[in-house]
């Protein structure tokens, strides 16, 4: 019988980050989402830091621009729900869209 850690499936989450209040380095805040997947029981796999976007449409005026990061890992089959759940609760996120890879 299959456990829960032989059906981990590769993804690739890409997150919009909201820097703006944010006063200490970039990596950082790449360190505390690495955590957040580390919680949930994910192995990082590969970071990659994609730089500044403008965006098409700004929400806010202050918020034209974002630094992006793709970060590839290993996880549950539940891991897109879970890790919206969490980082939904850091204000330096700002959106975060998960592919299976």
């Amino acid at each position: 019988m299959k456990t829960a850690k032989s059906i981990r499936k590769q993804y690739k989450a890409t997150f919009i980050l909201d820097t703006h209040k944010w006063t200490e380095p970039i990596e950082a805040l790449i360190e505390q989402i690495k955590g957040t997947i580390a919680e949930i029981d994910g192995e990082v796999l590969e970071v990659k830091p994609l730089g500044i976007k403008q965006f098409a449409r700004c929400p806010r005026k202050e918020f034209i621009a974002a630094p992006y990061v793709s970060i590839i890992c290993t996880a549950d089959p539940n891991f897109n729900k879970l890790l919206k759940e969490r980082i939904g609760l850091n204000p330096n996120v700002n959106r975060v869209m998960v592919e299976t890879n």
